[in-house]
């Protein structure tokens, strides 16, 4: 019986995925982060992640790989809701899994820093906020009636 009610939903759903592809394109990628900063700490978070988050995040913009970025702030936060998220467009899945870590490398210490800079400011970072999780999403767009 659990396979006929199987098979049924996705005889049911498939040519729903099927006919809903024609209805949409996809675009960029989006990582997601949701932060939980520490009571009283939301600003120094803030002015924490405008150093060497920020300057990476522009130096990526300028290679192509990351088309934006942003912040955006839970206004009214509920219980177990994050306070920020992070959200930064990738202009494709490549760019963001394909780029070798010597790429990355070479990012760091351009901006003067190394790996075991990095390592301690994501440690001293965690006196600030707390990373809830990182989602990857890719937008979608409704295709246009040509």
């Amino acid at each position: 019986m659990l396979r006929f009610i199987t098979a049924a939903v996705l005889a049911l759903c498939l040519p729903l995925a099927v006919s809903a592809q024609d209805n949409f394109k996809g675009g960029s990628f989006w990582a997601i982060s949701s932060i939980a900063t520490k009571p009283t700490r939301f600003d120094d978070y803030v002015g924490d992640i405008s150093g060497l988050w920020r300057s990476q995040m522009e130096a990526l913009k300028k290679d192509g790989k990351v088309l934006s970025y942003m912040m955006l702030s839970n206004v009214h936060p509920r219980d177990g809701e994050p306070d920020l998220w992070l959200m930064v467009e990738w202009a494709s899945a490549a760019a963001m899994l394909d780029t070798p870590w010597e790429y990355y490398e070479e990012l760091m210490e351009e901006m003067g820093e190394d790996e075991d800079d990095v390592e301690e400011a994501a440690r001293d970072r965690e006196e600030l906020r707390t990373l809830m999780s990182s989602v990857l999403a890719r937008e979608i767009m409704f295709k246009d009636d040509d």
